[in-house]
């Protein structure tokens, strides 16, 4: 996204990427196709995802409930995000799959500060679509358009939310075999049985 002079060394506005973020129609099947045909899991697998009723989100400035079920998984330090939203409510997820896609939607990064990393991906072009507040935090999940269709959507993370993260990666590493999807109903329920604490 930016480069120092001619010849000078690239200085990435972002850290790096340490999600994938997958938009699938059908989140059985995806889930499958990664753990049989590809070897990877296990897998978080939370039908409600983030609950039902969905909190608000902000689309394009409008305010927005998204249904969806969620899956999450790790190749080595990379985490896997599988998406399927299952209203019609308006978001990059219908978008993405009304164009006739389906896979890789957007790269996600957990930054240090998430303020001026909005400024700097805005700065370089990218618009800001999807605004997903977090409760009890004060930054939320921001999903950036990028400028000409030139790649995958950026999700900047607030940094506190890493503990998420963690407590998933931590989960999954200590899976010892039998069924490779962990099941939980809602992103919540797992925090809570997880018992994450944010800093």
């Amino acid at each position: 996204m930016t480069g120092a002079g001619q010849g000078g060394p690239l200085r990435p506005v972002l850290g790096p990427a340490t999600q994938l973020g997958f938009v699938v129609r059908d989140l059985d099947a995806a889930v499958h196709h990664w753990i049989n045909d590809l070897g990877v899991g296990p897998f978080l697998f939370l039908d409600k995802g983030t609950g039902r009723p969905p909190n608000p989100s902000r689309f394009r400035g409008a305010e927005v409930r998204l249904e969806l079920r969620l899956a999450f998984g790790f190749i080595g330090d990379v985490q896997l995000e599988l998406i399927q939203q299952v209203n019609d409510a308006p978001s990059p997820y219908t978008e993405f799959l009304a164009s006739g896609r389906e896979g890789l939607q957007h790269l996600g990064y957990w930054v240090e500060d998430h303020a001026d990393s909005c400024r700097r991906v805005e700065a370089a072009g990218y618009q800001p679509e999807l605004v997903i507040p977090i409760a009890g935090q004060d930054r939320p999940i921001v999903y950036y358009a990028a400028p000409a269709h030139v790649g995958p959507m950026i999700e900047l993370v607030p940094k506190r939310w890493r503990r998420a993260r963690e407590a998933v990666h931590a989960r999954l590493k200590a899976w010892s075999g039998g069924d490779p999807l962990i099941r939980h109903d809602t992103y919540g329920d797992f925090l809570a049985d997880a018992k994450v604490v944010f800093d």
